[in-house]
């Protein structure tokens, strides 16, 4: 158990190497009570001004002293021409007050006698996360990553909410510039780690998947010693991950794999059965093929903490995913899928895959896409290929939204002119025509990257919401 002296600024700060110098009285700070936000800190909080791309934290701290802030970190280069704000407040000065938030998280999570399990990948792993989170707490009072907090601000901040009465820690870590799964996996220190995949997702900003399996595969290597890999043998390049003394669960539907998975079949909105072998059978509360992978991770996670067969499945079965990640609902006889939180070139083609296995007695299986983000040169090609991937499979009508979706309607009719494809500059747009085309028994899917809000089309379909 830690002591309440050890949840005082003081005590990080003794032994932190990044500190200049302070002001005022900041010892005696709870520096679980933080914001790095100014239009919502709290009496008494600590605030920590972070030096983003866009927003510079420093330009706040006269309104977080005005709000009645505890303390302020600042950056020593800022310091050195605002001295004179320092007298009579509480401020501490630092080299960066980025690192300080990091190592602060990371101080935190040693004082907590909580088992950590790492998640990332490149695809699936909010799901994932969400999954073994639900599995868990079954058994054990579960803390898990809040929302798209899994970046180099957002995870010391979920670090910093852990508790005492937290057995288990289920932190999610996501990367879109290199050096940064290895960075948040030694700030977190996981004893269970989990790669859902390699994929293309941000592969804008690595170049290769060889470069995206490099940076995905630092949660393995900064897995706390003697700890546990979940390792995913049906995927191509994590199969011959060179573990070594590592202690390592392999999970897989094809292959010999320590947990073997079977696929059973699965129902009219596509929530597919599983066995995880002979005594494990569970029928998923979420929709989509490729969430039998990350099912079978998520058994091998609660096997590893001893969660009963049954309860793990009564868990799979109860799962909903998180807002707008494979969410399917049914209008009269249409099935919409709303998965519009985000979107790369791996992830766009298994809801292609889902809608095109649906089954459809008369209406229509339509996508309305947007583009995928975060592709750099790739862009072009990436969107092209999705487009001859979607010719290649049953799908009726396609509307595109975005200037790189126009590639993926060349990528379509080179193929399969056969296909309606509607480029469409607004949203509005492709609402009224696709509004036009529903009737009984289609399959609508909405899809895109964050910044495309593909969402919005729902929300302009008259009516929708009654359903």
């Amino acid at each position: 158990m830690s002591s309440e002296r050890e949840m005082k600024l003081g005590s990080f700060l003794a032994g932190y190497g990044g500190l200049k110098e302070t002001s005022g009285n900041v010892e005696n700070i709870d520096y679980r009570r933080i914001s790095i936000d100014s239009r919502t800190i709290a009496p008494g909080e600590l605030f920590v001004a972070i030096k983003g791309e866009v927003h510079d934290g420093h330009r706040f701290v006269e309104k977080a002293f005005g709000k009645m802030a505890g303390a302020v970190v600042v950056e020593a280069e800022w310091f050195g021409k605002n001295q004179q704000l320092s007298e009579n407040r509480n401020m501490v000065v630092v080299a960066d007050t980025l690192d300080f938030l990091q190592q602060l998280g990371a101080y935190h999570r040693r004082q907590m006698d909580v088992t950590v399990v790492g998640i990332t990948g490149s695809n699936g792993k909010t799901t994932t996360r969400e999954m073994i989170a639900a599995v868990l707490s079954k058994k054990y009072r579960v803390f898990q990553s809040e929302g798209n907090k899994n970046n180099h601000i957002g995870l010391p901040l979920m670090l910093l909410k852990l508790q005492e009465s937290h057995e288990i820690a289920v932190i999610e870590m996501g990367t879109n510039h290199p050096g940064e799964i290895g960075l948040l996996a030694s700030l977190s220190a996981p004893d269970v780690s989990v790669i859902t995949n390699i994929g293309k997702g941000h592969i804008g900003f690595f170049g290769t998947l060889a470069a995206v399996y490099e940076e995905k595969t630092a949660l393995f290597r900064q897995t706390k010693p003697g700890g546990t890999i979940v390792l995913n043998t049906d995927d191509p390049l994590l199969k011959n991950y060179p573990y070594g003394e590592m202690k390592c669960v392999t999970v897989g539907f094809q292959g010999m794999a320590n947990i073997a998975g079977e696929v059973l079949g699965a129902d009219r909105l596509g929530r597919y059965e599983l066995s995880a072998g002979p005594d494990l059978r569970a029928r998923l509360g979420v929709p989509g093929k490729h969430n039998t992978t990350n099912a079978l991770l998520t058994v091998a996670v609660g096997e590893q903490f001893a969660v009963g067969h049954p309860e793990i499945s009564r868990a799979l079965a109860d799962f909903s995913p998180a807002d707008q990640r494979m969410e399917v609902f049914e209008k009269g006889e249409t099935v919409f899928v709303n998965d519009a939180y985000n979107a790369n070139p791996n992830s766009m083609q298994a809801a292609v895959d889902y809608v095109a296995e649906l089954a459809v007695k008369k209406g229509k299986r339509i996508l309305a896409l947007g583009d995928m983000l975060e592709l750099g040169d790739l862009a072009e090609s990436e969107h092209y290929a999705l487009g001859e991937y979607i010719a290649g499979k049953k799908i009726d009508v396609v509307f595109l939204y975005g200037p790189e979706s126009r590639h993926t309607g060349e990528g379509i009719t080179a193929r399969n002119k056969q296909i309606d494809v509607r480029w469409r500059e607004t949203h509005e747009a492709i609402a009224e025509e696709l509004a036009a085309l529903l009737q009984d028994d289609n399959v609508v899917l909405l899809k895109g990257s964050r910044g495309m809000k593909m969402e919005r089309v729902l929300a302009l379909l008259p009516n929708l919401q009654e359903s």
